[in-house]
């Protein structure tokens, strides 16, 4: 009685909710593939000879780009272009050795990744429907949840054999139509159920505020809060604060004592000051997108280019910590290119898994109607 019951609520709610699934999980399977798209990608624009060539400064570079730059990103790379950004959505790829505009972005494959978070986010709308429209995809989250925690229920067999165990944890070869998408359904549950519920829930989080609230503080207590670089110790690094101040801000200094306290970075992102601005904020990126724990902002005196504070990971407060983690295990990136290879694998088996149960709903739906058809005739 109890598992018919589980059953009726498991195809209600997923014939409800499966489009959307579908979507979501097609969506994400593509995005897994963001980062590594991109990166290969920008890989045409690197410049060759570079050995013993002399870099542009930060304030020739921003001139080269052709409008108000508001922040440059240097990638570790000595081949790699640097980018110039006005605001957030327009750059410029500078070649960082003769100032030469390698090309204006963002550029097809970008708008095609920024199109698919949309859809994934907020089925692609604007304006005033995105918040109605993160409350549905939240909501599916939750029901795809549901689907995970009662599917186990209905796969496992009764009686528990050898031969009826290896039906739901094995392919069958040769099956066809129904018991072929039954199986499928099965085995590719109980081999993804665990990390689907993980990117399920982390969802859900980010849907809504209210649960995360709830959520952040106690998975705070299980995040690593290890800084990275060490802390910074000030007054000891080359143009300290008791330095003669130059006339003007000197961003090729805020350049250098970026690099020369984060040695192991990846990425520096420099955000132009103001003129009335004292301070440049640079951000520092240690590993791949996605890693919070190996990021952090370096804040340096706009003129004489001292470090003055350095704040990562490890100073955020513990909710704060636990919503960055949720954000980036959702997508897997939290664990580099290897999450986020898997997190695309589960989401294919997401598709497969909607897929074949529409399939049977569908197959159900049509012995219902011929039965009522034939008792009518």
């Amino acid at each position: 009685m109890i598992r018919a019951v589980i059953f009726r609520l498991h195809l209600s709610v997923a014939v409800a909710a499966g489009a959307v699934v579908f979507m979501l999980a097609a969506t994400g399977a593509i995005l897994s593939l963001e980062e590594t798209g991109t990166g290969l990608a920008e890989r045409r624009y690197f410049v060759a000879g570079v050995e013993g060539a002399e870099r542009l400064g930060p304030e020739a570079m921003a001139a080269a780009a052709g409008f108000a730059a508001t922040s440059l990103r240097y990638r570790a790379d000595a081949r790699a272009p640097v980018r110039v950004y006005e605001g957030r959505d327009r750059y410029a790829r500078i070649d960082p050795y003769t100032g030469a505009v390698l090309g204006i972005g963002p550029d097809g494959l970008e708008r095609f990744f920024e199109g698919v978070h949309n859809w994934h986010r907020w089925f692609n709308v604007s304006g005033g429907s995105v918040r109605r429209a993160r409350a549905v995809t939240g909501a599916v989250n939750a029901a795809f949840l549901f689907l995970l925690l009662t599917g186990p229920i209905l796969w496992i067999p009764r009686p528990v054999t050898r031969r009826s165990l290896a039906n739901v944890i094995l392919l069958r070869r040769g099956a066809r139509g129904a018991w072929r998408d039954l199986n499928w359904h099965q085995v590719v549950g109980i081999w993804s159920v665990l990390p689907l519920a993980v990117i399920a829930a982390t969802g859900v989080t980010t849907s809504y505020p209210a649960v995360g609230d709830r959520v952040y503080p106690v998975v705070a207590t299980v995040v690593p809060d290890a800084a990275w670089p060490g802390p910074v110790v000030l007054g000891e690094m080359e143009g300290s604060d008791d330095s003669p101040r130059a006339p003007e801000t000197d961003l090729a200094a805020v350049l250098a004592t970026a690099k020369a306290w984060a040695p192991g970075w990846r990425t520096l992102t420099l955000n132009v000051p103001r003129p009335t601005d004292s301070e440049v904020r640079v951000g520092v990126q240690g590993g791949r997108a996605g890693q919070p724990q190996r990021a952090g902002m370096l804040i340096v005196d706009a003129v004489t280019g001292a470090a003055l504070e350095w704040e990562s990971f490890a100073d955020d407060t513990p909710s704060r910590r636990a919503q960055q983690f949720l954000r980036y295990a959702h997508t897997g990136e939290y664990w580099g290119l290897a999450g986020q290879l898997l997190a695309g694998l589960f989401s294919l088996a997401a598709v497969l898994m909607v897929w074949t149960g529409l399939s049977l709903a569908v197959r159900r739906l049509r012995r219902f109607l011929r039965f009522r058809r034939a008792l009518r005739g």
